[in-house]
């Protein structure tokens, strides 16, 4: 019976040593998803900011609602990470699409890109000092040893 019982203890401990997480801690990096889609957000601000004077209205419309739906997405990851950093991301976003949404029906794309890029650069920096506070420190796959 102490033979079995000993057995059973080494097994137990085993288990237990096997268990634990590889990298020495149980909680998941919060920034392996949240840095990704800061990355997807800030793509979708290089497609509005590329946008020019012959682009149409209803283009910028469309790019400034892809720019929200992708911080919805950075939102969903964000949780606790990001605090207060992503509340002037958000802001500024909230600006930019509020300016959008003021764009009359009669409104020029000269007129579009006159409101709007201001506002697309103030999302862009927001993004970047985000990135700088929040992801910059990490290393990247290619650069772990």
């Amino acid at each position: 019976m102490r033979r079995i019982t000993a057995a059973l203890a080494v097994l137990v401990l085993s288990v237990a040593a096997c268990s634990g997480s590889t990298s020495g801690s149980a909680t998941p990096d919060p920034a392996i998803a949240f840095c990704p889609a800061l990355d997807a957000y800030g793509q979708s601000l290089v497609v509005l900011g590329a946008l020019t004077p012959a682009s149409t209205v209803e283009q910028y419309k469309k790019a400034v609602a892809d720019a929200k739906a992708a911080l919805a997405a950075l939102t969903a990851v964000a949780g606790p990470f990001a605090g207060a950093q992503l509340n002037e991301l958000t802001s500024a976003q909230v600006d930019l699409e509020a300016a959008a949404n003021e764009l009359g029906a009669d409104a020029t794309p000269v007129q579009a890109e006159t409101e709007l890029q201001p506002l697309v650069d103030d999302v862009i920096q927001q993004v970047a000092l985000t990135k700088n506070a929040l992801c910059n420190f990490r290393p990247t796959p290619s650069s772990a040893s």
